[in-house]
C-alpha cells in the first residue's frame, strides 16, 4: 500500500515554525523536522518501505527508520492527514460487496481473511448487488493492525478491535452526506403494523438495548441510531447492526447467547461494544410515524406520561442533521407536522420487560 498527503491538508512555514493544517479534523499542528520532511516526501505516493529507505539514506539506522515511519503513519492517519491506496502488495480482494445505506451506496473490498470474518457479520446484511457505489473502501492488514482506505479521502490505521466502529462511523458520514432533502434524526426506529415507533434519548440512554428488547414483542428494527425523515413526514431507518455497550450485555436475557457469542469491539472513545445483526430488520418501505418516545431511566416501576409537543419538537430539533448543517423551512415544516400529528410520551423505567410491555400496548392503540 502507498500513502500520500491528503488534498485536504497543507504544510506551511509560519515564521520559523513548521506547521500542518488538516481540514478533516480542523486542527493546526506544529511539527518537528522529521514530520515535516516525511510530509513533504508524501506529496507523491510512497510505501512504508520507500520511506524507510529514504530515512536510512539520510543517516538513520534501519530500526530507527522503521520505528519512525510506523509512528508517523499511525499518528497522522488517525488525524486525517494521509490518503491510503492499496496496490499489488495487498493482492486482489477476497470479497467485495456494495452496501445500501438509504440513499448512499458504499463498496467494501476485503483483503484479509481475518478482517472479512470479523466485519461480514456486521455489515453483510446491508449488501445489495447491482448498486453503483458512490464511495469505495478497502480493508487490509497493516502489520498487527488494520488499514482502511477510502477513495479520495483520508484513510485510517487502527487496532483490529477498532476497525468495525471506525468503518461504521465513516459509513455514517456517507449517509449524512447523501441526505438530499431528508432530515437525519438521532433516534431509533421500530416498526410494527406499518407504523413507526421513534425512540429518542441522549447517547447512553438505552436506545439500542430497548430496541433489541422490543423485537421480542413483534417489532422489526429500522435502525438503532439514525432515522431519516422524508419531506412527506414518512420515516426510514438506517439499519446498521445495533451496538450494545458493555453495561447492557447482560440485560437481554432472551438474547444472551447471541450477545456473548459476538466479538467485542472498541470505539475510539474507548467504549467496548458488541454488534448484533442477526435480528429482524424492517423492510425498506417508508412508514408513517405512530409514537415518539423520550427515554428516562429511573428507579421504580415503568411509567408513561404525555409530553408537551414543544418539548418533543425541541428534542427532535436538537438531534436533527442536514448536509447544510441546518433545517430549511420545508424540512422544519415536516418535523413540525410529525410532532403535531402523533402521540408523544416519556417512558420512565428500570426493568426492560415492563418498558416493552408498556410501549407495545401504547403503540397498538396509537
Amino acid at each position: 500500500m502507498k500513502f500520500r498527503v491528503s488534498d485536504g491538508a497543507r504544510f506551511f512555514l509560519l515564521g520559523q515554525r513548521k506547521t500542518i493544517f488538516v481540514e478533516a479534523s480542523q486542527q493546526i499542528f506544529e511539527v518537528d523536522d522529521l514530520t515535516a520532511y516525511l510530509t513533504c516526501v508524501l506529496a507523491v505516493p510512497a510505501s512504508q518501505r520507500q520511506l524507510e529507505v529514504d530515512l536510512v539514506a539520510r543517516g538513520a539506522g534501519r530500526a530507527e527508520a522503521r520505528r519512525s515511519v510506523r509512528e508517523y503513519l499511525h499518528y497522522w492517519c488517525r488525524h486525517g492527514l494521509l490518503e491510503i491506496a492499496f496496490d499489488a502488495e495487498e493482492g486482489e480482494p477476497l470479497h467485495t460487496h456494495v452496501l445500501d445505506l438509504q440513499g448512499a451506496a458504499a463498496s467494501i473490498a476485503y483483503h484479509d481473511k481475518g478482517l472479512l470474518d470479523l466485519l461480514l457479520p456486521i455489515f453483510g446484511h446491508l449488501a445489495s448487488p447491482g448498486l453503483k457505489p458512490s464511495v469505495s473502501y478497502g480493508v487490509a492488514r497493516f502489520g498487527s493492525q488494520a488499514c482502511i482506505s477510502r477513495n479520495r479521502s483520508p484513510g485510517r490505521i487502527v487496532r483490529v478491535e477498532e476497525v468495525a466502529p471506525v468503518l461504521k462511523a465513516l459509513l455514517t458520514e456517507d449517509v449524512l452526506a447523501s441526505l438530499g432533502p431528508d432530515v437525519a434524526l438521532h433516534a431509533a426506529l421500530l416498526v410494527r403494523n406499518a407504523k413507526g415507533l421513534l425512540i429518542c434519548g441522549a447517547p447512553g440512554a438505552g436506545k439500542s438495548t430497548l430496541t433489541l428488547a422490543l423485537l421480542e414483542a413483534g417489532f422489526a428494527c429500522g435502525g438503532d441510531d439514525i432515522t431519516l425523515m422524508r419531506p412527506d413526514g414518512l420515516l426510514q431507518g438506517v439499519p446498521f447492526a445495533p451496538a450494545l455497550k458493555r453495561g447492557s450485555w447482560r440485560l437481554l436475557e432472551n438474547m444472551r447467547a447471541s450477545v456473548e457469542a459476538a466479538p467485542v469491539h472498541r470505539r475510539l472513545d474507548n467504549r467496548h461494544v458488541r454488534y448484533l445483526a442477526s435480528i429482524p430488520f424492517a423492510s425498506d418501505d417508508p412508514v408513517k410515524l405512530g409514537t415518539i418516545v423520550l427515554l428516562r431511566r429511573r428507579k421504580g416501576r415503568a411509567a408513561i406520561a404525555a409530553v408537551e409537543p414543544a418539548r418533543v419538537l425541541s428534542e427532535l430539533f436538537r438531534g436533527a442533521f442536514t448536509p447544510a448543517r441546518g433545517l430549511g423551512l420545508p424540512q422544519f415544516d415536516a418535523l413540525l407536522s410529525a410532532v403535531r400529528g402523533v402521540s408523544a410520551i416519556e417512558l420512565s423505567y428500570t426493568r426492560l420487560d415492563e418498558a416493552v410491555e408498556m410501549l407495545s400496548s401504547h403503540h397498538e392503540g396509537a
